[in-house]
């Protein structure tokens, strides 16, 4: 099975290069995942050019997105009245048949170590969200074992591990990623993370406890992530590489 996953197109900002890359994505993908950030400053508007360029060139692929925290919290049902073909994730998983592989995606803004000052003076209740969600996401992914789904994947807007965020300023690595989401992470409940939100991460992707994380940044990465999974239940036979 064939994904392309992309973050942080912050449309209108980084559009040309998305548009760019999107030409470079090999047409027999299995599905596209948007991984949050796709706008600036909640502009809602500003999401149609993205979708509709990758229905113009993979007019039948589904495409799943998460939020980001530039989809602001409390504008998802805008999101999902204006783009109802996508199949939005926000804290919740979904069974998709992809190529002939029955797979379960869930879908998250993720959690951070430290709300930055802005979410803890202006979302009520941060704090609490963020400790408590990966328990959450751990529930969910054994909610898709036991869907006996033959491949999981956990897309995040925010990192689940510092591993890669090498080329940020490690002071604020408590503000991309939470290392506690690293512990709903087991090679025994999900085949593949990817996330996004780290624009200057050099590090592609990282391995956590025997699972590949990917962070998908647009200018991060400067292209569409294009990566290949095969079911498995150990990381000695399978791979997920980009292409």
């Amino acid at each position: 099975m064939i994904i392309a996953a992309v973050g942080d197109v912050h449309s209108p900002k980084f559009l040309p290069l998305f548009l760019k890359s999107l030409g470079e994505v090999p047409v027999n993908i299995d599905a596209f995942i948007l991984l949050g950030d796709i706008v600036e400053k909640n502009n809602v508007e500003a999401f149609a050019p993205v979708y509709e360029a990758i229905r113009k060139r993979f007019e039948n692929v589904p495409v799943i997105g998460v939020f980001g925290n530039e989809e602001y919290r409390g504008f998802e049902r805008e999101y999902y009245a204006k783009y109802p073909e996508i199949s939005w994730l926000n804290d919740e998983l979904r069974v998709f048949g992809l190529n002939r592989f029955k797979t379960c995606i869930v879908g998250t803004r993720g959690a951070l170590d430290k709300p930055t000052p802005w979410q803890a003076s202006n979302i009520p209740g941060i704090l609490e969200y963020y400790r408590d969600l990966p328990g959450k996401i751990a529930g969910l992914l054994r909610e898709c074992r036991d869907s006996e789904a033959e491949i999981t994947i956990l897309a995040s807007h925010y990192g689940i591990s510092y591993n890669n965020l090498k080329g940020e300023k490690p002071s604020i690595y408590p503000y991309l990623a939470s290392q506690r989401m690293s512990e709903a992470v087991k090679p025994e409940l999900v085949d593949l993370v990817i996330h996004a939100h780290a624009h200057n991460a050099v590090v592609e992707y990282t391995v956590v406890n025997n699972v590949l994380v990917y962070n998908a940044s647009l200018p991060g990465r400067g292209r569409i992530l294009v990566i290949e999974v095969k079911p498995r239940r150990s990381i000695l036979n399978w791979l997920a590489k980009p292409r």
